[in-house]
């Protein structure tokens, strides 16, 4: 009886070997990172915003500093029929507290893109899967002159404001500064979270025939300060 058993218990564990192969050989789901930028409803950032322009040709300096939401209200079909959402931004009443609408934006998550409207104007956030060393043009779906984004960083922790993020990806521009022209652009995402800091800006420094210099630009800063959904 054992000599007859033996064959079948080869041929059970030649099977199991195989199904384990197998098994092990199925492609693993690739992470795209879409998680970097959630379109659930309901979700909401909060961020401090401090803002500088300065014009010496016309005097003119000012600064402004108040606190900012950014939350997904709604969801809706664009007239590409892609699911999309509406993001509103409000900004906070120092005096009362009151979170004041501001903005109303509207966003879309495919699977290689992240488009996003701003003051009417369409840009791609993010490309996916993010690497460093990727190329996008953020401009390439409005009419505005080419402006060349790259991620800098992928998957990396960072904290700010007593906050800590596992996951982050850091976006900037490729745009080579000089003398006279500079432009800072950076964007940081958090998985689960979405936009965590944001700062931009843009400076223009003549020198006349005196050697007098002046400056006009603007500075844009934008930091989370909390999250919730």
């Amino acid at each position: 009886m054992k000599k007859a058993l033996l064959p079948l218990a080869v041929a059970v564990t030649a099977l199991l070997w195989t199904s384990g192969c197998k098994k092990d050989e199925d492609p693993q789901p690739v992470d795209l990172g879409h998680a970097y930028f959630p379109t659930d409803t309901g979700r909401w950032v909060d961020f401090a915003v401090d803002t500088v322009w300065r014009n010496d040709l016309s005097g003119v300096t000012d600064s402004l500093h108040y606190n900012l939401r950014e939350k997904i209200t709604e969801d809706f079909t664009d007239p590409e029929g892609r699911p999309a959402q509406r993001l509103i931004r409000y900004r906070q009443d120092s005096a009362t507290g009151i979170w004041i609408p501001k903005d109303v934006w509207w966003q879309v998550r495919g699977n290689t893109q992240v488009e996003r409207a701003e003051e009417n104007q369409r840009r791609i956030k993010l490309i996916f899967p993010p690497r460093t060393g990727q190329f996008w043009n953020t401009n390439a779906l409005n009419t505005d002159r080419e402006y060349e984004l790259t991620y800098m960083e992928v998957d990396e922790p960072w904290g700010i404001n007593g906050l800590s993020f596992d996951s982050t990806l850091l976006v900037k521009t490729t745009y080579s500064n000089n003398a006279v022209i500079t432009n800072t652009y950076y964007e940081r995402y958090a998985k689960h979270i979405g936009l965590i800091y944001r700062q931009v800006d843009s400076t223009d420094t003549q020198t006349d025939v005196n050697g007098v210099v002046r400056i006009r630009g603007t500075w844009y800063k934008q930091v989370v300060t909390g999250y919730g959904h």
